[in-house]
């Protein structure tokens, strides 16, 4: 069981710390159930309240700075996630978002961005469904890496950005 100050990743809301463990103030009087009450990292004004039943199969830890360092350091070789169209493209997509596995994640950005310098090179543009996807996985992922190694959000991003932009595929 988490305790108050620990911080976990819980599924597509990314990055989260644990604020209190109570009984919320919305369940009747006779609930003895526990819930974690968590703020994201992306929202500091937003609250969750996860039941704290059932919830380790929602949540992870937090991916050390070792393991961002390595993602960043052999970014390059990781496959990217090719993105077709379509619904079952979206289906992809939304899963690889849904389970939220920094690896996984970095692989669909990678690819969501491979498909943006395509379209570009073809003269189109990207279907919004996939950017509002992009900028999703972008927020999760980029949060939980500058968390581990403790930067700014947009200092990971221009980090990756350096990288994939320097890909032969991606210029």
């Amino acid at each position: 069981m988490l305790k108050r100050g620990d911080v976990a990743v819980y599924g597509n809301h990314g990055v989260c710390q644990v604020q209190e463990v109570l009984v919320p103030p919305f369940l009747d009087g006779s609930s003895e159930k526990l819930y974690y009450m968590m703020s994201p990292a992306t929202d500091r004004n937003g609250v969750l309240y996860v039941p704290v039943e059932g919830a380790e199969g929602k949540m992870r830890r937090v991916i050390s700075r070792k393991q961002a360092q390595e993602l960043l350091a052999e970014l390059e070789e990781i496959e990217e996630i090719e993105v077709s169209s379509g619904k079952r493209a979206e289906a992809q997509i939304v899963s690889v978002i849904k389970e939220n596995r920094t690896e996984d994640m970095m692989r669909l950005v990678k690819g969501l961005h491979k498909a943006r310098a395509q379209r570009a090179r073809e003269g189109k543009k990207l279907a919004s469904m996939n950017e509002r996807h992009l900028v999703t996985a972008e927020k999760l992922l980029y949060s939980e890496m500058a968390f581990s190694l403790k930067r700014d959000v947009n200092a990971v991003k221009k980090q990756v950005m350096k990288t994939l932009t320097s890909l032969p595929s991606y210029a």
